[in-house]
């Protein structure tokens, strides 16, 4: 279903609210959509198709320590392939920034994390590149409304192109026209017309509910999961290349 149709079926339940404007429909589709993307999961990690698979390298500057995470300093262009067609996105948080061991990096430096398995190692592997990463510490400021998500070393990163990868939250394309797709699954839009039609609701009387329930607690007593906890499950489901195993180690 498209956002038109969306809004087709929503509109006839939300007396005194219009498409666009003031009271809008499509505004509140958008909120939906944050809400269920509001979490961690693989799905969400931003990783561009120009880097073998792993998230984008950010590009630094000797003596400069902040870097918004946008299309200038990230090696990559921010877009995401929506229905056949490449959206602009952007960053809406900042999980970790890590560098490949392997490479060759000043260890002299005051701040980096103990070097750790990226993903299930194969011991038939005869190299370790891109296997062994470490952590730079970081501060991490996610996007506001009109504010983009940015980074500040502790320590001077010096001028790099191909060294620090930079994992992050993608943020959903902002609703601006009808014409602009979800980002869900088709399963999830009766979500979102949950999610408006009970908003309006609270909007009108004060009070959360059925359908807002639906959307944030599901119901215990049916053991219906609400919308937020199975589309974060859903979208978790499938393995990942992070590795929680601790190796062996000799006494």
């Amino acid at each position: 279903m498209s956002v038109k149709a969306l809004i087709d079926r929503i509109k006839p339940y939300a007396k005194g609210w219009s498409r666009t404007g003031t009271k809008s429909i499509l505004h509140l589709i958008q909120e939906g959509q944050d809400e269920l993307f509001n979490w961690d999961s693989e799905y969400m990690h931003f990783v561009p198709t120009t880097n073998e698979g792993f998230p984008p390298y950010l590009a630094t500057t000797d003596g400069t320590y902040r870097y918004a995470i946008n299309a200038t300093n990230i090696q990559t262009p921010l877009v995401q392939s929506i229905g056949g067609t490449n959206r602009t996105v952007r960053c809406r948080r900042v999980l970790k920034v890590f560098i490949d061991t392997s490479e060759d990096y000043d260890y002299l430096r005051r701040w980096v994390g103990e070097p750790y398995l990226l993903g299930y190692r194969n011991p038939y592997r005869r190299t370790n590149e891109r296997m062994y990463v470490a952590d730079v510490p970081v501060r991490a400021v996610p996007a506001l409304e009109n504010t983009e998500a940015y980074i500040e070393f502790p320590e001077n990163p010096g001028t790099t192109t191909d060294v620090y990868f930079v994992d992050f939250l993608w943020e959903p394309p902002r609703l601006t026209a009808e014409t602009i797709p979800l980002v869900v699954p088709q399963g999830y839009e009766r979500a979102l017309e949950d999610y408006a039609l009970g908003t309006i609701e609270q909007f009108s009387n004060g009070k959360e509910g059925e359908r807002l329930k639906r959307f944030y607690e599901g119901n215990l007593m049916s053991g219906r999961e609400s919308w937020v906890d199975k589309f974060r499950n859903e979208m978790d489901i499938g393995a990942t290349i992070d590795d929680w195993k601790t190796d062996l180690k000799p006494c």
